[in-house]
């Protein structure tokens, strides 16, 4: 055997164990160099950390009907957020190149979000985390330094299209509003009420925004999450409304519109229909159809199967007509009208004519829409046989007009004082009685009615401005115009000027109330977050009280009686057999729609007759006389509203409606 020492190779085998040897003992002094000399600096660094403070959304304040069921709510979720403050502007693509596949979007779509607002701090990635993203963040934070997971919420409308003009959505804050709202203390992943209550009542259901600090380790690691300034959640409102009244206020204008569609010509593509509390003002129900489902609006998966409904230029749905379409009144503004004739004293309860189908109006014949009249006609039977004749000529002795102008004037001379002093006080009364104004509804969008008059030189119709009318006669005395005696008499039954549904609603009330003309509101109290206390109690607002003659005030109310209850009433037929005796007026107005002649069919009312609790009005344009579609739709709304009452426990679904509107679909226009 050769031995070690007579190993041809041993030079080099004791030169690779002298290498090994001065390797192992160069570690060893290495470590206790480390461990002894630096030990301390070392387990410095490694437990150094950087501190990162990130906002925290406040929770959202739900949104209640008076029975306390929840109309808007929030539900947990998990927010990707992106701290700039933490990465540097050059690492943004390697975080968005990292990220994108997960998110679903191209890297370039996220870089360009992560660089938007370049002021901010927190970049939102998104606010609705699914459960592979939030993994994939978790699991690889210490490759996404910046990127954090924050427990937030998502709105939620559970019952879908339920109310949803009236609610409302919330959505990004308006890129044009950005700094409004930072100027007020948001965050810029803090989304807004945008329409409806969401955005009338944004202050009260806000909040305010916390922070929390985090600390992350020099690897890019979270470690530890303290909220250094807790968000305040925003408080819950309690509405007037009354979701089972309201859902199947829903339910039964779109069926009236599946039967009126069947057989009217005018084929009607919306509805409106309000139930007031003549009490208080408070909406019960507000139904403003097509309708929409604010929670497309939060989600853009939705939003992206909707859009062609949603952005529908014929069918407008996310317009509410309720408070934003003015339409002509037709004869439901007739009650008002004689009352303005009774104050002026063109007119007392007993005036009584003749109607015998045709009236002359100056040079021009005008019909009653009964071809041979309605015989001998007074103030209460003109409402109940809703008579047109009677009606023109009652224009006409407003503006002092009897075959002619007052002896001594010249037909100029009246056009501008008598004329002009008749047509105001018409649409003066209609004013007071709440036809005209805003109404003051807490909900955003409402627009004012609008007057008309012809123009006879350019043979058009022209916006009258009734109040620069008035103020103009009060100081000069005269008003030249171009208009004509027509104007007068087609003002009384309703064709020369056009209100909302809800200013109609009002009227209605104002009506019941005796001339009392209270503010309607759809918020009834301001409740503590969590919803369990009443912080503020609202109070009804008398806006005007009308003087109105008591005897006056009977005859048209007697009037409106007859319409609804006795045979020959305009209304009879569709409220015969109701357990409650109401008293409303009907109208039919003749409008041109998109090129074609059509009808707005119309009632207004309120029940019971003798001491009123509801006022109700409806409207739908396109569907033809009134007792075609508005009439019936407000009888079976008013046996929903009665019979909800009588038997609480029978009261209307709203989980019924859930299960309808699943049932129907949304894309054909027929949204229920």
């Amino acid at each position: 055997m050769l031995r070690f020492y007579e190993n041809p190779h041993r030079p080099r085998i004791v030169c690779i164990y002298l290498c090994i040897f001065a390797a192992m003992l160069g570690l060893t002094l290495r470590v206790g160099f480390l461990d002894t000399v630096r030990g301390q600096d070392m387990r410095q660094i490694e437990g150094r950390t950087l501190t990162s403070t990130i906002g925290i959304l406040p929770n959202r304040g739900w949104i209640y009907d008076n029975h306390m069921r929840v109309l808007a709510s929030n539900t947990p979720a998990v927010a990707i957020v992106v701290n700039r403050m933490e990465v540097s502007k050059d690492q943004l693509p390697r975080l968005a190149a990292a990220l994108a596949p997960v998110m679903g979007v191209s890297k370039q779509a996220l870089l360009a979000k992560m660089t938007a607002l370049p002021g901010e701090k927190q970049v939102m990635v998104t606010d609705k985390a699914n459960r592979a993203q939030v993994a994939f963040v978790s699991e690889h934070q210490s490759q996404l330094s910046g990127v954090h997971l924050l427990e937030t919420w998502t709105r939620t409308y559970p019952y879908g299209s339920l109310a949803g003009h009236v609610l409302g959505y919330i959505q990004p804050q308006p890129a044009d509003e950005a700094d409004r709202y930072r100027a007020a203390g948001y965050l810029p992943s803090q989304k807004v009420g945008i329409t409806g209550v969401e955005s009338e009542y944004e202050h009260v259901l806000a909040g305010v925004p916390g922070a929390k600090e985090w600390k992350t380790s020099i690897y890019g690691v979270p470690t530890e999450a303290q909220p250094t300034v807790p968000a305040i959640p925003g408080k819950s409102v309690r509405l007037t409304l009354d979701a089972g009244l309201q859902a199947t206020a829903q339910e039964l204008v779109w069926e009236q519109l599946q039967r009126a569609r069947k057989t009217l010509p005018g084929h009607p593509t919306d509805a409106e229909a309000v139930l007031l509390d003549t009490r208080t003002g408070g909406v019960l129900s507000m139904v403003s159809y097509p309708y929409y489902d604010p929670n497309w609006f939060i989600d853009p998966d939705a939003y992206a199967r909707h859009r062609s409904y949603i952005e529908n230029t014929h069918l407008t749905p996310i317009i509410d007509h309720v408070l934003s379409s003015p339409r002509y009144p037709g004869s439901t503004v007739k009650p008002v009208n004689l009352l303005a004739a009774m104050a002026t004293g063109a007119i007392d309860p007993n005036t009584t004519l003749h109607d015998s189908g045709t009236l002359m109006v100056g040079t021009y014949k005008a019909h009653d829409w009964a071809p041979y009249g309605h015989g001998d006609v007074d103030v209460a039977k003109a409402i109940q046989v809703s008579c047109d004749t009677y009606m023109y000529q009652v224009g006409m002795w407003m503006a002092r007009w009897r075959d002619g102008p007052p002896k001594g004037q010249s037909v100029s001379w009246w056009n501008q004082r008598d004329r002009i002093k008749g047509l105001n006080e018409t649409f003066d009364w209609e004013w007071k009685f709440g036809l005209g104004p805003k109404t003051g509804i807490d909900l955003p969008g409402e627009a004012v009615g609008r007057f008309w008059a012809n123009d006879s030189l350019r043979h058009q119709i022209v916006p009258y401005d009734l109040i620069a009318s008035e103020a103009q006669m009060a100081q000069s005395h005269h008003v030249p115009n171009a208009g004509l005696l027509y104007d007068n008499a087609f003002a009384n039954i309703g064709q020369m000027q056009e209100f909302t549904p809800m200013q109609l609603a009002v009227y209605a009330m104002t009506l019941a109330d005796d001339g009392r003309r209270l503010r309607p509101h759809v918020l009834d109290a301001i409740l503590s977050a969590d919803g369990t206390r009443v912080e503020r109690k609202v109070e009804p607002v008398v806006v005007e009280q009308v003087p109105v003659n008591p005897s006056h005030l009977k005859a048209v109310k007697r009037g409106m009686y007859l319409a609804v209850n006795v045979p020959g009433g305009t209304a009879y037929r569709a409220f015969a057999g109701a357990s409650y005796r109401a008293a409303g007026k009907t109208g039919t107005a003749e409008v041109s729609q998109w090129g074609k002649k059509t009808d707005i069919s119309l009632f207004v009312g309120y029940a019971p007759a003798d001491k009123p609790e509801v006022a109700i009005a409806v409207m739908v344009p396109g569907g033809g006389e009134s007792s075609d579609v508005a009439v019936p739709l407000a009888r079976r709304l008013l046996d929903a509203y009665f019979a909800q009452k009588t038997h609480d426990s029978q009261a209307p679904s709203v989980s019924a409606w859930r299960e309808t509107a699943a049932a129907k679909g949304t894309q054909d226009g027929m949204l229920p």
